[in-house]
Order: C-alpha cells, then structure tokens, then sequence
C-alpha cells in the first residue's frame, strides 16, 4: 500500500458518544455533522480514500480534519472558522434616482404567461 500510515485516533468514550450524536444529527451545521462522521470513521479504523468517497470529499479533507481534532480536540473541531476574503453578500440591483426598482413589463394590464394578479 503506498503513502503514509494514518495515525490511528483515540477517543474517549464521552467523545465518542457526543461525536455520535452530532453525525446522526439534523439540525446541525452541515461541517459539524461531517467533521464528526469523519472522526468517528477514522476513529473505527476505516480506509482514508474510502471514507472520502464516502463524504465526498478529497483525502487531504480527511487529514485535514484528524489533524484539526489532534491540535485543537472536540472543540476545535466543532468551531466555525471565518473564511478569507470579501463577505458573501447579494448586492442591491442599480437605480437610477428617476427610476423605481421593479421588474420590468409588471406595470401593464397586457397578457402575460403567469398571471401577475390573482383575482
């Protein structure tokens, strides 16, 4: 088998248990709900590029979040981290100071193909 040995992580039994619970979760945030799966699948022993098939993601991701539970610990890993770079927004659509916004050909009684008014 080539490349490196995955270093095996250890968990305690109330690590285990809450890791659990996050990756059946719901309602969670998507990242904590994957983050967990993938611990708990290093964790059991499974195969890097297996368990990234199976999370859809590459192999480095899994490494990646190892390392992350490693240094940081339960914690770390289900903390949020703030990307680089300019906010996500949706910026307002231009006006002119004459114009209104709306969408265009609303204002008229003409036929359309989805009725703008219910009556």
């Amino acid at each position: 088998m080539r490349g490196r040995n995955p270093q095996p992580l250890c968990l305690s039994a109330d690590e285990e248990a809450t890791l659990q619970r996050i990756a059946e979760s719901q309602t969670r945030p998507w990242y904590q709900v994957r983050r967990a799966r993938i611990v708990l699948g290093v964790a059991t022993g499974q195969r890097v590029q297996t368990l990234a098939e199976q999370m859809q993601c590459t192999p480095r991701t899994i490494g990646r979040t190892c390392h992350l539970y490693r240094q940081q610990g339960l914690n770390g890993l289900l903390a949020h981290f703030h990307r680089a770079g300019r906010p996500l927004a949706i910026s307002p659509p231009a006006a002119r100071p004459d114009r209104g916004i709306s969408v265009s050909g609303t204002d008229g009684e003409g036929f359309a193909y989805h009725p703008l008014v219910e009556r």
